[in-house]
């Protein structure tokens, strides 16, 4: 066969020939053989040069590449059939033994992606299995037996116990052979348990399930990936009592057994000897318990582009391993001979792994520190291996490696920190080194060797640009994901990553495996490394206090992520002047020549983030009408209003509880970044429920709004008290609203306040709900928050007619039978009905005879505990109506 450069195979595709030597005129569909061979010969002709780029590239990563983009393929589209991956394979195979090797090599790969993303798809979403837990009813009451098959995790309210299920049964007397991991979330007093105790449990079972709104966390995948297939709440009851945890024996299993023991003896030696904020750190960094690990601690750390300094990662794992690798390294100085023999390195780097390995062991079994822990593996076997400068090819091993192992693990956000970092920072070091000489290097012939100011210069310049390479790596990730930027990162990760990695994690790992057989040695050492730890959060805090140390942006699509790495790699592999001797002008010319690629690449680049920023500016700024938005926040409400000059109003932002989950935090901001909202004008509290302001105190602090409503006459309430104090704390305008409001002009629209009255008392806070009617005369919106019947009544008694009528209709009270009366129905008369409520609700939300009732008069009924959020787009007649979980 002939290289891919110079044409078409000779014999690949050749037409029939016949005996006289002219090609066969045998029809087929108006096409001869030899037009359909010299077609064939095209195609092949075009592949070989698409494809002769393959043969130049190192297998290992075509291999790490397909299997990766076949993995988040799978998460994010869906899994290929297994017999796409046969038919691939089966078709490389082909066409290796007719010699076309590249179109062999591009249907390997593709056959390495379906195979990829079939698994990946099945960690995602398991398949269901003969004797599986998901089998049960969602929701029902259910006694099962199991194993503890991994230690618990504690925070301050409550505690996770892990139990693999061996029985089940909603009857507890005829329970029967299951299979799955149940998550138990103990939320009361609950008897102690360990790795190895055979436990039974009863209570309601549930199936991870995400809210349904655009930009929120996939709950339901996480789950999944770290291998629970349900969770049920145990409030600690008594035994027997329809919930409760009970121990009923205990089965050794090893190894977990071994390793929870050790575990348990580390975190006692850290207790007796550290307390407050570095005990919770130091139980974090060394055995991966992190549940006392406060909020605003993590908090702070995350500003600073730190949140990893708190987890058991590849930092960790890599500084332990480095540490048994210059321990070993130092050690073998003292047998020269088989320093002689090349051995040193080698023998260090299985130490190291030895280290980092057992490291891992006594954490508890993240998934991200299996991850990082292969990473690091994968090195050292470089190392063995003599590739120790390949570290791009030790970087696709280990992703080949973890996809392998952890299906789905492109999905996870440390996956893609981890690697994307390693590799901005392998890459920059690469053009940072010869700008380096390039810029600073002694040009004297006579000076064959720096100075030391010179090479100590270039070592900080260096260190310094790992922080840098590694920051620039993950931003589009971190704004993805976490909707911020830390300015003072580069600063932050030099000085306090290491301090807390090597005084913290090192020194306290030494500390405490002293203090396992001498605690008198282990002692100092562990307080010393506890005094690492209180400084390397007193640094976190400093630079987190710096200005314009951080700032919230938008979450970016999927698209504008692959943009901005396309950039960024662009800008990481451009042809470097590596010489400025006039003397190589022509070689200069010649890469000149070879940049016209690059910059149309870049170009094309910069085009599409331009057209993509024109697409939001009209979206966010000049759509031209209301648009309303229903946020599924479980048993709660959430709206948000976009008016058409781009204005912004939140109508309550869902519940929170204190140590629990943030609707405002983890659903409505996320919502708002999605859609490139930075400011949220008006915050509007229906009333002081806590299902419907809870949320509000993130927004007031994080999208600084121009007003704050509210109804005047309510009760007191601690918590409603204190989101008052803290708008005014953000200096807030704070408004007090009743019907006697001035309607409100706004992009177009009129915001008209319909309830309550003026000086109107009410022991039943509901019935002082404020209802807003927002839109104009032919489209608007009615929103009700939980008033009720008695409230409806007199809201209609006092208001004309006119002043009801509605396009769409927010249903009062989440649907109870105590509100949505006929009058108040016959008043409005919506096409378009939100219940705003949570799903299987303990309150029996929505009412039957409500829901009938709406139905009855003609309007569509749409629920967010079914639909998920639910938009309402006021540009067309009748409006346009969609739903984020409908097909």
């Amino acid at each position: 066969m002939e290289s891919a450069g110079s044409g078409a195979p000779a014999s690949s595709f050749d037409a029939p020939v016949a005996s006289n030597g002219s090609s066969a005129s045998l029809p087929v569909r108006g096409l001869s053989a030899a037009a359909i061979g010299r077609i064939l010969r095209r195609l092949e002709a075009r592949a070989c040069a698409h494809s002769a780029a393959l043969q130049a590239i190192a297998p290992i990563y075509l291999i790490a590449a397909a299997i990766v983009a076949g993995d988040a393929a799978g998460v994010c589209v869906g899994g290929a059939p297994l017999w796409l991956a046969g038919l691939f394979a089966a078709a490389a195979a082909i066409l290796f033994m007719r010699r076309a090797s590249q179109l062999g090599i591009a249907f390997a790969l593709l056959a390495l992606a379906a195979a990829a993303s079939t698994a990946a798809r099945a960690a995602v979403a398991p398949p269901p299995t003969r004797d599986g837990i998901r089998n049960f009813p969602d929701g029902a009451a259910v006694t099962l037996e199991g194993q503890i098959d991994r230690d618990p995790q504690r925070f301050p309210d409550r505690e996770y116990v892990f139990v693999r299920v061996a029985r089940a049964g909603t009857d507890a007397a005829a329970i029967r052979p299951a299979t799955g991991v149940v998550r138990l979330t103990m939320v009361g007093s609950a008897p102690p348990v360990r790795v190895g105790d055979l436990v039974r449990a009863a209570g309601t079972l549930r199936f991870p399930r995400n809210f349904g709104d655009p930009g929120e966390f996939d709950y339901a995948g996480y789950l999944a990936r770290e291998g629970i297939a349900a969770t049920m709440v145990v409030n600690g009851g008594e035994r027997g009592g329809r919930e409760h945890l009970e121990v009923i024996g205990y089965r050794h299993a090893f190894p977990a057994s071994i390793v929870a023991a050790i575990r348990s003896r580390l975190g006692g030696f850290i207790d007796a000897h550290l307390a407050g904020v570095q005990r919770a750190e130091m139980r974090a960094l060394i055995i991966g318990d992190r549940g006392g690990i406060e909020p605003a601690l993590r908090r702070r750390f995350a500003l600073t582009g730190l949140a990893h300094v708190l987890v058991i990662s590849g930092l960790h794992l890599g500084f332990v391993a480095a540490a048994g690798f210059v321990a070993v390294r130092l050690a073998m100085l003292l047998a020269p001979g088989l320093t002689a023999l090349g051995y040193a390195n080698k023998a260090a780097a299985v130490a190291g792994a030895f280290a980092a390995s057992a490291y891992a062991a006594i954490a508890m079994p993240h998934v991200s520190t299996a991850r990082a822990l292969v990473m690091v593996l994968a090195y050292a076997l470089a190392i063995v291996a003599d590739r120790s400068r390949a570290l791009l090819a030790s970087l696709a091993l280990a992703a080949i490696a973890i996809c392998l192992a952890i299906p789905g693990s492109t999905a996870d956000i440390g996956f893609q920190l981890s690697f994307v970092s390693v590799l901005a920072i392998v890459l920059g070091m690469r053009r940072f080194a010869p700008w380096w000489r390039r810029r600073f290097a002694v040009r004297d012939p006579a000076h064959s060797a720096p100075p030391f100011a010179r090479r100590a210069a270039a070592a900080a310049a260096g260190y310094v640009a790992v922080s840098f390479w590694a920051l620039l790596g993950v931003a589009p990730l971190t704004a993805y994901h976490f909707n911020q930027f830390s300015a003072v990162g580069v600063i932050a990760n030099s000085i306090v990553a290491p301090l807390m990695a090597i005084g913290g994690v090192i020194a306290g790992l030494v500390a405490c495996a002293l203090g396992m057989a001498a605690p008198a040695w282990g002692a100092p050492l562990l307080g010393l490394a506890g005094w690492s730890l209180a400084l390397g959060t007193s640094l976190a805090g400093w630079f987190a206090r710096w200005p314009a140390a951080y700032f919230r942006i938008f979450t970016p699509s999927a698209l504008e992520v692959a943009l901005a790495y396309g950039l960024l790699l662009l800008w990481l592999t451009r042809p470097i002047e590596r010489d400025r001797d006039p003397r190589k002008m022509p070689a200069r010319a010649g890469a000149a020549s070879a940049a016209r690629p690059w910059r149309g690449c870049c170009l094309l680049l910069v085009l599409a983030l331009a057209a993509d920023a024109g697409w939001w500016a009209h979206d966010r700024w000049f759509h031209g009408a209301m648009r309303i938005t229903f946020l599924s926040v479980g048993e709660g409400d959430a709206a948000v209003v976009r008016f058409a000059n781009g204005r912004v109003m939140l109508i309550d932002a869902g519940g929170a509880w204190p140590g629990g989950f943030d609707f405002g935090e983890r659903v409505v901001a996320r919502y708002l970044w999605s859609r490139k909202i930075m400011r949220v004008d008006y915050l509007v509290v229906s009333h002081p429920d806590l299902d419907h302001f809870g949320g509000m105190a993130f927004i007031a602090r994080n999208f600084a709004p121009r007003e704050f409503w509210a109804p005047k006459a309510v009760k007191p309430e601690p918590t409603y008290a204190a989101l008052l104090a803290e708008v005014a704390a953000e200096r807030i305008p704070i408004r007090f609203v009743d019907s006697s409001m001035r309607p409100l002009r706004v992009g177009g629209a009129s915001v008209l306040c319909l309830s309550p009255a003026p000086g109107e008392v009410e022991r039943k806070d509901n019935n002082l709900s404020l209802v807003l009617r927002i839109g104009d005369g032919r489209r608007s919106a009615l929103f009700t928050g939980d008033i009720e019947a008695p409230g409806e009544r007199a809201m209609l008694e006092r208001e004309p007619s006119s002043e009801f009528s509605a396009t769409m209709l927010k249903a009062p009270h989440h649907g109870s039978r105590t509100s949505s009366s006929p009058a108040l129905i016959a008043a409005v008369h919506p096409r378009v009905v939100v219940l705003s409520l949570g799903r299987r609700n303990i309150f029996g939300f929505p009412a039957p005879e409500v829901v009938d009732r709406y139905r009855t008069s003609g309007a569509r009924v749409l629920r967010t505990d079914l639909d998920g959020a639910i938009s309402v787009d006021f540009a067309r007649a009748p409006p346009m109506v969609s739903a984020y979980n409908a097909d």
